[in-house]
């Protein structure tokens, strides 16, 4: 079996490192980027089958990010993971909304 595709988008180069690592340890196809901007040419190239999204990041975030990705009919279908460190209730809905799963 192939080695799942994950792609990591945060702004923190240092979280992005550790958590490709550790997929990488666990047999997933695991690369990361540190901007919204990275994320969507890195999309447009090659398949991934999830991506774990951080949503607050500057210049694009994970918000905008998804909203171009859902326009996009080839990667409209892609399962995102939201990774944010808000515990506030209104973000909970709001991401259960947008994305397939939130860390």
């Amino acid at each position: 079996m192939d080695p799942i595709p994950v792609l990591i988008v945060d702004d923190e180069g240092q979280f992005v490192d550790a958590v490709v690592e550790r997929l990488r340890l666990r047999g997933f196809a695991a690369e990361g980027v540190t901007s919204g901007h990275d994320a969507m040419e890195l999309l447009n190239k090659k398949p991934f089958d999830v991506v774990l999204l951080d949503m607050k990041m500057p210049e694009m975030d994970g918000y905008q990010v998804i909203e171009i990705l859902r326009k996009n009919e080839r990667l409209k279908t892609i399962p995102i993971i939201a990774i944010t460190a808000s515990a506030l209730k209104q973000d909970e809905e709001v991401l259960t909304k947008l994305c397939d799963g939130y860390l």
